[in-house]
């Protein structure tokens, strides 16, 4: 390996700074999809209050895209907390990753404009999608060997279960679509308690990593 390639390898400042600026644009984009009210002629702003109120399912759109975006901004940073170095296979899937978090604002778009069957489809695939985008990159860092030493198979099992948790539940939630959207958007609320558990498994995996490694061998 050539010294300018093994300085490559291991320098992430870049690609994290790009991923982060994507991000960061995405999330600014989603509240350009709430309209400013427009008062009918003849009308007071005493109507104000109550066209604000009938947005209520833009407001809503924009809040979970926001949080969900904003947790998939989380798990990506975990990623490269336990990446020592990367590849050219690493760089790819990450703007793989960062293809369908461009998309995301669209897809919401899509979904506040058409709140029935095939909106909330089409928004849950999109967020599916970019949720196993992220899950390929973590399966790929960790059987190429490019985390950090010293984490076990458990904890890196335990972290790609937390990746693979939401777009599972986006993915069943796009099927219950198909039956009933209103069921199917419910149904994003079990992201809470599974996330929760496998973070609180996470954790404790971690510190007996830790342990482990700071014991020293008999």
């Amino acid at each position: 390996m050539s010294l300018s390639y093994s300085h490559e390898s291991t320098e992430t400042d870049r690609l994290l700074a790009l991923s982060d600026g994507v991000i960061a644009i995405a999330i600014t984009l989603l509240v350009l999809d709430i309209n400013i009210p427009t008062i009918p002629a003849g009308s007071t702003v005493a109507v104000l209050r109550d066209l604000i109120t009938k947005q209520w399912q833009e407001f809503f759109a924009y809040l979970l895209s926001f949080f969900v975006v904003g947790f998939y901004w989380v798990l990506h940073r975990r990623v490269f907390i336990h990446i020592d170095r990367h590849n050219r296979g690493v760089l790819w899937l990450n703007l793989l990753f960062l293809l369908f978090v461009g998309f995301v604002p669209y897809a919401t778009s899509m979904f506040t404009a058409y709140p029935d069957q095939f909106g909330v489809t089409f928004y849950a695939g999109m967020l599916a999608l970019t949720g196993f985008s992220l899950t390929l990159l973590w399966g790929y860092a960790s059987r190429k060997e490019l985390i950090e030493e010293g984490l076990t198979s458990l904890t890196v099992g335990i972290q790609a279960a937390r990746f693979l948790a939401s777009p599972v539940v986006f993915v069943l939630s796009a099927i219950i679509a198909m039956f009933d959207p209103t069921i199917a958007i419910l149904s994003w609320l079990l992201l809470l308690p599974i996330n929760s558990v496998l973070e609180s498994r996470l954790v404790a995996s971690l510190e007996d990593s830790l342990s482990e490694s700071a014991t020293p061998p008999h």
